[in-house]
């Protein structure tokens, strides 16, 4: 039965592989149609149809030029909210893109949102730099390990062994930190979210985000966000995202502010995350 089982797998493999090619190229073809229908829409300076149609592109495939547009438009119509999530997510795809960071201060100015101080950690710990740290302390042990062994057969000074033994020592060390520095920052990413005010909204509740004390409408705030601003959603003991389903089927999260001043539930209407 088993081999019969893996006959089959064998057989229907390649149709599979054809299939899901096949899925694959009417994504990217909905997603260019809808993405060429938002372009047309924009120059018309109809920023809400602009807005449907990019947003239905990237619900196939993400860009970085799609989610700056959809940033651009988002400014454009005064909602900042979503216009610094989908800054966040065009930089995650082009980090070095000096006119998304530029977009993104500004809004983020315009919006009365403090920005977050640039620090070792945001820049050479960088979650779009794990793999380099990864590959670079890797290819450094087995290189060190390789060198060392050469050494131990030549003529060479004890000092000098020594001291190649503790600055490779030092920089696998150095190497291993940066890596578990940069994996905790991908966790951070992970768990990063963006408070929007809710479709509707008006006053001073369209530019705010309520943190209520516990999941569910009927709670007092605890504090308040500015729609924007960055949150990270707390874990619960199986180190996923701690939320709570309340009664009408709404999702709450559990987060915090970056500097952790702010701390309470919302929706996950209210809350985006940057990797969804």
């Amino acid at each position: 039965m088993r081999h019969l089982l893996t006959l089959i797998l064998f057989m229907t493999g390649p149709l599979t592989c054809l299939l899901e090619g096949k899925r694959n190229e009417d994504l990217v073809y909905t997603a260019v149609m809808a993405f060429g229908e938002g372009v047309k829409a924009e120059a018309a300076g109809d920023f809400n149809k602009a807005i449907a149609s990019y947003r239905k592109a990237a619900a196939q495939v993400h860009s970085a030029n799609l989610h700056g547009n959809l940033a651009n438009l988002y400014f454009k119509v005064g909602d900042y909210g979503k216009a610094i999530l989908h800054y966040r997510k065009a930089l995650l795809l082009s980090p070095n893109n000096r006119e998304l960071k530029a977009n993104l201060a500004r809004v983020r100015e315009i919006a009365k949102i403090q920005i977050p101080a640039r620090s070792a950690a945001t820049d050479y710990f960088a979650p779009s730099t794990i793999s380099i740290w990864c590959w670079s302390t890797t290819s450094l042990f087995w290189i060190g390990l390789f060198v060392g062994l050469i050494l131990m057969k030549r003529l060479v000074s004890s000092l000098i062994k020594f001291l190649v033994a503790v600055t490779w020592l030092s920089l696998v060390a150095f190497g291993s930190y940066a890596t578990w520095r940069a994996d905790q920052n991908v966790m951070m990413l992970f768990r990063e979210a963006v408070a929007v005010s809710l479709p509707g909204a008006s006053g001073d509740e369209a530019s705010k985000v309520a943190l209520r004390r516990y999941a569910g409408d009927s709670n007092e705030a605890n504090a308040q966000l500015i729609s924007g601003e960055i949150v990270h959603i707390d874990l619960d003991q199986e180190s996923k995202l701690k939320q709570h389903r309340t009664a009408d089927n709404s999702i709450w999260y559990l987060a915090r502010s970056g500097t952790g001043g702010k701390k309470g539930w919302a929706t996950s209407k209210e809350l985006l995350r940057v990797l969804d």
